[in-house]
Parts: C-alpha cells; sequence; structure tokens
C-alpha cells in the first residue's frame, strides 16, 4: 500500500481546496459530480437508512445522495472543503449535515449510521492509520450497517495519467501537494477491516477525476469494497 503521511494530510488538505498546492486550483479528486460508481450503487437499491460520507469534500456523493430522498451527514478535516459543501447545499436547497471532522476519530458519532459511502478516503492511509480508520467507522455506525470504500487500485493504477501528471508535479514542483497519488490494494483493505466487519465483496471498478491543471477527465482503476458492520 502506498503511505501517504498523516502530518502532511493534515498540513496540505486545507491548503490544496484553497488552491495553495502544486495540484492549483482543479483538484483531480473534486469532480463536478458524484462518483458514478456511488450512483450505480444507489439505483441498486443498495443505500438505506441515514447515511456517513467520510471524506466528502465538497460534497457532491452527499448532495447526490440526499436529492434521492436519504438523510445524510458529510465530514471533511478541511474547512474549506465543508465551507463550499455547505454553499452547493444552499445553492441547491438539498438538506446535509456537513460537519469538519477527523475520519480517525469521528467524535460525536457513535452508531448512529446505517450506510457509509467513502470515496478516496481509506486510500489516504498508511498501513499504521487504516485500522483506525476501520474502528472510527466502526464506532460511528450501527449493526449491519453497510460500509462502500472506494479506492485507487495500487495494483493498475500506477501508469495511469492521473498517477503520471501527479509523479511529474513531484519532480517539476516539489512541496505541498506535489506527492505520490494515494493508492490501496485488496490485502491491506481486508487486514484493516478484519476486526468488527465482514467483507461482503471486493472487486475492480473506475474512479472518476481530474487531470491536475488539464482540467480534463479521466478515469482511474480503482477498488470497490463492500464491508459490513459486526
Amino acid at each position: 500500500m502506498i503511505e501517504f503521511c498523516s502530518e502532511a494530510r493534515h498540513r496540505d488538505y486545507d491548503l490544496a481546496y484553497r488552491g495553495e498546492t502544486a495540484l492549483g486550483e482543479q483538484l483531480p479528486w473534486d469532480i463536478p459530480g458524484p462518483q458514478p460508481a456511488f450512483v450505480d450503487i444507489e439505483r441498486a437499491g443498495l443505500i438505506r437508512g441515514a447515511v456517513l460520507d467520510c471524506g466528502c469534500g465538497t460534497g457532491e456523493n452527499a448532495l447526490f445522495l440526499a436529492s434521492k430522498g436519504y438523510a445524510v451527514t458529510g465530514v471533511d478535516l478541511a474547512p474549506t472543503a465543508i465551507s463550499r459543501a455547505r454553499q452547493k447545499s444552499a445553492e441547491r436547497a438539498i438538506d446535509v449535515a456537513f460537519a469538519v471532522a477527523d475520519a480517525l476519530e469521528l467524535a460525536g458519532y457513535e452508531e448512529c449510521f446505517d450506510t457509509v459511502v467513502d470515496s478516496g478516503m481509506a486510500h489516504v492511509f498508511g498501513s499504521g492509520e487504516l485500522p483506525r480508520y476501520a474502528a472510527a467507522l466502526h464506532h460511528a455506525c450501527r449493526p449491519d450497517a453497510v460500509l462502500f470504500v472506494l479506492g485507487i487500485d495500487e495494483q493498475h493504477a500506477s501508469g495511469s495519467r492521473l498517477s503520471e501528471a501527479v509523479s511529474r508535479l513531484a519532480e517539476d514542483e516539489p512541496g505541498p501537494g506535489a506527492r505520490t497519488l494515494p493508492m490501496i490494494d485488496e490485502d491491506s483493505l481486508r487486514e484493516a477491516f478484519a476486526d468488527g466487519w465482514t467483507v461482503g465483496s471486493i472487486g475492480e471498478a473506475n474512479m472518476r477525476a481530474v487531470l491536475p491543471h488539464a482540467g480534463r477527465d479521466t478515469v482511474v482503476p480503482a477498488l470497490l469494497a463492500q464491508f459490513v458492520r459486526v
């Protein structure tokens, strides 16, 4: 699994949403709409009850699910991201409870959720943090809650256009935001969620993204995992 420094993550993400990193104004993960994988999950009837979008960014997945009638909470570590998500919520007249929160703690949320969606959150955690993330989600979820994790696939995405673009930034503009593309592998997911969760499925998927500084859509090989809280 590609490690992504915790200290750097806390320091850089709000800078990234303010456009103050090497990634520029258009962040690769901040796409103008929900991830297609979660649209498909909703259409399949797999979303139920109270929903948490963990690492919601500027809120597109949360807003999509709320527009379908679900009660949705969206949390993110970056205050700038949450501010933009709240602005979208007001502009679209879609009610979502957006809040600044650390996904490794999720303080104040105890057995609140029946479904969790994670778009590119788990894959930023290193091997030491991913079990903490699984434990925090376990604390926040009710028994039998379902978690869907969408993360960039380490096995297949290393040669993707997005990976190459981020690597070039790291070489040309060293500093905040110019790092190796965060990725995850199936074994890391299984190991991290071994305690308190059962594996429903882990399979290949795609993640929609935007190439930094180019503004063009791209598709990155991803893993889509489903876990059930014990």
